[in-house]
């Protein structure tokens, strides 16, 4: 007998703690609204627009630019968000994105209560260009909101994160906020009286930003034209 050789129900264990690794929570919960950006053009009924000029839907997909603004070398930023259009109860929302590679601008994903009164919350994942994304939490418990954030960044430094698309999800409840990223869970914050939770729906949003200096941008390989945009190919709620 090989003495390599393991027999295939020694296998079904350690395959399914494998699999039970790589998968997230919309594995066991069910896909209540999504959007694929399919379409021709943003569906309204669905989403808020910023900027038209900089929101269009290409190969299928989301795509958020930076465009000229009024004046030369002045930019406008660009998003999209559904706010009074649809928003989720505790469950989980993710999205597939792909981030920038040039700095001098940012762009993120989030999700935040409706009228942000106490008890009231935001989370979120942001880019500024290149390897790095970061994730953030609001939350207003009194009159005053504040962001919190870890002493170190958990995101993994990944050089693909504006080479190809990643998965990024939120999912909150009663005990904690947390964030995933393609499925694994990156981080958690647990509910504690500093850190309330929050029982609102949630609403989504993605936002493509021009720099501070009311978004002049210095350093464009061609000055007539933004940066490369920032795509999201899908988004996806369960519940």
């Amino acid at each position: 007998m090989n003495p390599l050789a393991v027999h295939p129900s020694r296998l079904l264990p350690v395959l399914l703690c494998a699999c039970s690794l790589l998968a997230g929570p919309e594995t066991s919960l069910k896909l209540v609204w999504s959007d694929e950006f399919n379409e021709k053009e943003i569906d309204k009924k669905k989403w808020n627009i910023g900027n038209a000029d900089g929101v269009k839907i290409v190969d299928g997909q989301l795509s958020l630019e930076i465009t000229p603004g009024s004046k030369p070398m002045f930019w406008r930023g660009s998003s999209i968000n559904s706010r009074g259009k649809y928003s989720s109860k505790a469950g989980f929302i993710e999205a597939s994105i792909l981030f920038l590679q040039t700095g001098g601008h940012g762009c993120g994903f989030g999700i935040g209560n409706e009228d942000d009164r106490p008890p009231a919350a935001g989370m979120g994942f942001s880019n500024g260009g290149g390897n790095t994304v970061s994730l953030g939490l609001y939350v207003r418990n009194e009159e005053r909101g504040r962001g919190l954030n870890p002493k170190e960044n958990p995101i993994p430094r990944d050089d693909s994160y504006s080479k190809k698309f990643h998965r990024f999800g939120f999912q909150w409840g009663p005990n904690d906020y947390r964030w995933y990223v393609d499925g694994r869970l990156a981080y958690t914050i647990r509910i504690s009286d500093k850190i309330p939770a929050t029982p609102k729906p949630m609403y989504i949003s993605f936002d493509h930003n021009r720099l501070p200096e009311a978004g002049l941008l210095k350093s464009f390989k061609d000055p007539k034209l933004g940066p490369e945009p920032m795509r999201v190919d899908w988004v996806r709620v369960y519940q």
